[in-house]
Protein backbone atom coordinates (compact mmCIF):
# COMPACT_ATOMS: atom_id res chain seq x y z
CA UNK A 1 0.00 0.00 0.00
CA UNK A 2 2.99 2.32 0.53
CA UNK A 3 4.32 1.81 -2.99
CA UNK A 4 1.29 3.39 -4.73
CA UNK A 5 1.44 6.33 -2.34
CA UNK A 6 5.16 6.80 -3.02
CA UNK A 7 4.47 6.57 -6.74
CA UNK A 8 1.75 9.23 -6.43
CA UNK A 9 4.10 11.43 -4.41
CA UNK A 10 6.81 11.01 -7.06
CA UNK A 11 4.33 11.86 -9.83
CA UNK A 12 3.08 14.87 -7.86
CA UNK A 13 6.63 16.12 -7.34
CA UNK A 14 7.34 15.66 -11.05
CA UNK A 15 4.19 17.62 -11.96
CA UNK A 16 5.08 20.37 -9.50
CA UNK A 17 8.63 20.57 -10.89
CA UNK A 18 7.28 20.82 -14.45
CA UNK A 19 4.84 23.51 -13.38
CA UNK A 20 7.66 25.45 -11.68
CA UNK A 21 9.74 25.25 -14.86
CA UNK A 22 6.76 26.43 -16.90
CA UNK A 23 6.14 29.23 -14.45
CA UNK A 24 9.76 30.33 -14.62
CA UNK A 25 9.53 30.26 -18.40
CA UNK A 26 6.33 32.29 -18.32
CA UNK A 27 7.83 34.81 -15.93
CA UNK A 28 10.95 35.28 -18.03
CA UNK A 29 8.82 35.56 -21.16
CA UNK A 30 6.63 38.16 -19.46
CA UNK A 31 9.69 40.10 -18.33
CA UNK A 32 11.43 39.99 -21.71
CA UNK A 33 8.27 41.01 -23.48
CA UNK A 34 7.88 43.91 -21.12
CA UNK A 35 4.63 42.40 -19.89
CA UNK A 36 2.68 44.18 -17.29
CA UNK A 37 2.38 43.13 -13.68
CA UNK A 38 -1.26 42.31 -14.31
CA UNK A 39 -0.36 39.73 -16.95
CA UNK A 40 2.10 38.13 -14.57
CA UNK A 41 -0.51 38.06 -11.81
CA UNK A 42 -3.00 36.42 -14.18
CA UNK A 43 -0.44 33.82 -15.20
CA UNK A 44 0.34 33.07 -11.56
CA UNK A 45 -3.34 32.81 -10.77
CA UNK A 46 -3.91 30.37 -13.64
CA UNK A 47 -0.93 28.33 -12.49
CA UNK A 48 -2.27 28.22 -8.94
CA UNK A 49 -5.65 27.12 -10.24
CA UNK A 50 -3.99 24.31 -12.22
CA UNK A 51 -2.04 23.23 -9.13
CA UNK A 52 -5.20 23.29 -7.02
CA UNK A 53 -7.04 21.22 -9.62
CA UNK A 54 -4.17 18.71 -9.74
CA UNK A 55 -4.31 18.45 -5.93
CA UNK A 56 -8.08 17.96 -6.01
CA UNK A 57 -7.74 15.22 -8.60
CA UNK A 58 -5.03 13.53 -6.55
CA UNK A 59 -7.08 13.77 -3.35
CA UNK A 60 -10.18 12.39 -5.08
CA UNK A 61 -8.14 9.52 -6.49
CA UNK A 62 -6.78 8.82 -3.00
CA UNK A 63 -10.30 8.87 -1.48
CA UNK A 64 -11.54 6.59 -4.24
CA UNK A 65 -8.72 4.12 -3.57
CA UNK A 66 -9.50 4.20 0.16
CA UNK A 67 -13.19 3.52 -0.55
CA UNK A 68 -12.28 0.61 -2.82
CA UNK A 69 -9.93 -0.77 -0.17
CA UNK A 70 -12.59 -0.47 2.55
CA UNK A 71 -15.13 -2.14 0.26
CA UNK A 72 -12.74 -5.04 -0.42
CA UNK A 73 -12.05 -5.44 3.30
CA UNK A 74 -15.78 -5.46 4.08
CA UNK A 75 -16.37 -8.05 1.35
CA UNK A 76 -13.57 -10.22 2.76
CA UNK A 77 -15.09 -9.95 6.26
CA UNK A 78 -18.54 -10.92 4.93
CA UNK A 79 -17.05 -13.88 3.08
CA UNK A 80 -15.09 -15.02 6.17
CA UNK A 81 -18.19 -14.64 8.40
CA UNK A 82 -20.28 -16.62 5.92
CA UNK A 83 -17.71 -19.41 5.82
CA UNK A 84 -17.59 -19.50 9.64
CA UNK A 85 -21.40 -19.67 9.84
CA UNK A 86 -21.50 -22.48 7.30
CA UNK A 87 -18.82 -24.39 9.23
CA UNK A 88 -20.71 -23.87 12.49
CA UNK A 89 -23.95 -25.09 10.87
CA UNK A 90 -22.17 -28.16 9.48
CA UNK A 91 -20.76 -29.03 12.92
CA UNK A 92 -24.18 -28.51 14.52
CA UNK A 93 -25.76 -30.88 11.96
CA UNK A 94 -23.07 -33.49 12.58
CA UNK A 95 -23.53 -33.22 16.35
CA UNK A 96 -27.31 -33.50 15.98
CA UNK A 97 -26.88 -36.55 13.73
CA UNK A 98 -24.55 -38.15 16.30
CA UNK A 99 -27.01 -37.45 19.15
CA UNK A 100 -29.82 -38.94 17.08
CA UNK A 101 -27.75 -42.08 16.47
CA UNK A 102 -27.02 -42.36 20.21
CA UNK A 103 -30.70 -42.01 21.03
CA UNK A 104 -31.62 -44.64 18.44
CA UNK A 105 -29.04 -47.02 19.92
CA UNK A 106 -30.37 -46.39 23.44
CA UNK A 107 -33.96 -46.88 22.32
CA UNK A 108 -32.94 -50.06 20.49
CA UNK A 109 -31.16 -51.36 23.59
CA UNK A 110 -34.16 -50.56 25.79
CA UNK A 111 -36.63 -52.24 23.44
CA UNK A 112 -34.50 -55.41 23.24
CA UNK A 113 -34.46 -55.71 27.05
CA UNK A 114 -38.25 -55.88 27.15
Amino acid sequence: MNAPRQEKNRISRTVIDRIAVQLNGLESTANTMGGSIMETILLLREENERKAEARRVDEEKHRSEERAEAKAEAEERRHRDKMEMEERARRDREEARARTQELLLLIGALTKKD
